[in-house]
């Protein structure tokens, strides 16, 4: 199967060689048309680097946008004619660095950041929010751990897109768990219940069902 990666920043990369060890084929593409080559020529053959956002979805048949949330939309926008029918797997969490630097959420407190995307996408697009519950280090730390998978958790409100995006979710080396549809993926994003958290499957089942975010 082969998945589009827009964005090759540090998420983007380790999501990127945990598929591509996984066997998936990738097309990358990037606005650092540089960092994209350099990840593709680490990752070898199963890589390729597409000229555009656009051209990284020729062939695909799914694309994860790892891209600040602050640029989430445009970028949508830009590609939203090939999103019809497309999964998108979104990791994004919605945060940005005020003046002072400091980490602050860009929605009001209580707006799901899944539903929002959602409001982005063409109709017909199937939305998951998933492989943004772990930070880069963490991510990677934690993939293909023996002798008891760690969890990935991720949100949607389709069954089809919860089952391509599982698929995903054991090629980068985890067990996939659903926590519930889109209006509770801020459980997933930094400041949630279930982010940076490592499990493995008996322990998650017992947090889904436990305290809820927003």
């Amino acid at each position: 199967m082969t998945t589009a990666i827009i964005g090759t920043g540090g998420l983007g990369s380790v999501i990127a060689r945990r598929l591509a060890a996984g066997g998936e084929t990738l097309r990358l593409a990037s606005a650092d048309t540089k960092s994209a080559r350099t990840l593709a020529a680490q990752l070898g053959p199963p890589a390729a680097v597409a000229a555009d956002n656009g051209d990284a979805l020729q062939g695909a048949g799914a694309v994860v946008l790892a891209l600040r949330f602050t640029v989430l939309k445009s970028v949508i926008d830009e590609i939203a004619g090939s999103l019809a029918g497309q999964l998108v797997v979104v990791p994004s969490n919605p945060l940005t660095l005020d003046a002072q630097g400091n980490v602050v959420r860009v929605l009001p407190e209580g707006q799901s950041s899944g539903e929002t995307v959602a409001g982005w996408l063409p109709s017909g697009t199937r939305l998951a929010m998933a492989f943004g519950s772990m930070s880069a280090g963490l991510f990677e730390s934690s993939s293909n751990r023996s002798p008891e998978p760690a969890v990935l958790f991720y949100a949607t409100d389709t069954d089809r897109a919860g089952q391509e995006v599982e698929r995903l979710i054991r090629t980068a080396g985890f067990e996939p768990a659903k926590v519930s549809g889109l209006e509770q993926s801020g459980r997933l994003e930094v400041g949630g219940d279930l982010h940076d958290v490592v499990v493995g499957p008996t322990q998650a089942r017992s947090l889904i069902g436990g305290a809820r975010g927003g």
